[in-house]
């Protein structure tokens, strides 16, 4: 399981372009190297196109700073689950689901 990161109140930056949606979500460390927009049974074939990590500066409210793993992840649809694999430095896949929804009303 993986968290966005509490400096960001749990919230990633969604960004629509060309009429694609992509968040970028900075997570809790940089234990999760990659991640697979699909299931993790398709993340480990052949030709699969892996989310590289970016390099997140965090700064938490206590004045403390962090580097963590931070992800472009695509967004096929608001406020519906989609699949996103993940494999951290175990080198093990897991499934996820996931949605994004907008905070504001």
């Amino acid at each position: 399981m993986f968290h966005v990161n509490e400096a960001y109140d749990d919230m990633g930056e969604l960004t629509v372009k060309d009429g694609k949606m992509t968040i970028h979500i900075s997570l809790a460390s940089d234990s999760i190297v990659n991640l697979y927009p699909g299931l993790a049974e398709d993340a480990q074939k052949s030709g699969a196109v892996l989310l590289e990590p970016t390099k997140d500066e965090v700064k938490y409210s206590d004045g403390t700073t962090e580097t963590v793993n931070g992800f472009d992840v695509p967004v096929p649809y608001l406020d519906k689950e989609f699949d996103l694999a993940l494999i951290g430095k175990k080198g093990k896949w897991y499934d996820h689901k996931v949605s994004v929804k907008s905070p504001e009303k």
